[in-house]
């Protein structure tokens, strides 16, 4: 095939062909260069960029202006161009981020398919925060990042300050709240105590999750061994707001809120 370099054109892109081929004076096709004001030619220059991606990181993808790379513990890297994002296995601790097989912006975030060192693979979309400024009001939900990228983004869960953890044998009045020792959003408040010493339990109660919601917890609450009830009597009327029936002696209610 007879090959022509244009150095200028005096006609549009033609696809018509007379006889010995293409007219030296019309475009066929053009790539990689544009036609400038004066008719002539110009190839458009390439791009190289070079950039050494902290090691430890695998897959790459392009997104607001930088490459990401990823990991499955945090990696030291000095490079603006360059953001590391940490997958953790949603189970297993200390897993090994082997692959990514795929990495595309969806809906303002990353969304990534990222493989494990025992061929598990795990779907993230990656929704970012803002980066942590200073005196700045964040309320529950909110995401933030810091200001030296470690590879997590940070939510605000609470809104003041945490409560005491529950723990055994602690002595309880009314008016004292508690968080679970693994936090579940809630806090609870002492509403009722019984006996001349109360604590809370040997054992962390099953917590409850609803707004209002009550739990009893049943402990010793004379300070020694419980002393052997007497017969039965008829409960009360109306029983204590919040219960539904009658309550031993070593029990402390406590209300969600």
């Amino acid at each position: 095939m007879r090959q022509v370099v244009l150095s200028s054109q005096k006609a549009g892109i033609t696809r018509l062909r007379g006889k010995g081929g293409a007219s030296a004076e019309a475009l066929w096709d053009l790539r990689n260069a544009y036609v400038t004001s004066a008719r002539t030619i110009k190839r458009r220059p390439g791009m190289r960029r070079h950039i050494d991606l902290p090691p430890g990181t695998v897959g790459l993808a392009a997104f607001e202006g930088v490459f990401v790379v990823f990991a499955s513990s945090p990696v030291e890297n000095s490079d603006p161009r360059v953001r590391v994002e940490v997958l953790r296995h949603p189970s297993r601790e200390g897993a090994e981020l082997r692959k990514i097989h795929f990495a595309a912006p969806f809906y303002g975030a990353l969304y990534v398919a990222a493989e494990f060192d025992q061929g598990e693979v795990f779907h993230y979309w990656l929704s970012e925060g803002v980066a942590w400024t200073p005196q700045t009001v964040k309320m529950a939900g909110d995401r933030v990042e810091p200001t030296v990228q470690n590879g997590f983004s940070y939510v605000a869960t609470r809104a003041g300050d945490p409560r005491i953890a529950w723990a055994p044998g602690v002595p309880r009045a009314v008016g004292d709240v508690v968080e679970p020792t693994v936090q579940n959003g809630f806090e609870y408040v002492v509403v009722d105590v019984i006996g001349s010493a109360p604590a809370s339990g040997a054992v962390e109660p099953v917590w409850p999750t609803e707004e209002g919601a009550q739990v009893i917890e049943d402990t010793d609450a004379g300070g020694g061994s419980a002393p052997t009830p007497p017969a039965p009597a008829p409960p009360p009327t109306p029983y204590p707001p919040g219960y539904g029936g009658g309550r031993s002696n070593n029990d402390i209610p406590q209300q969600a809120r």
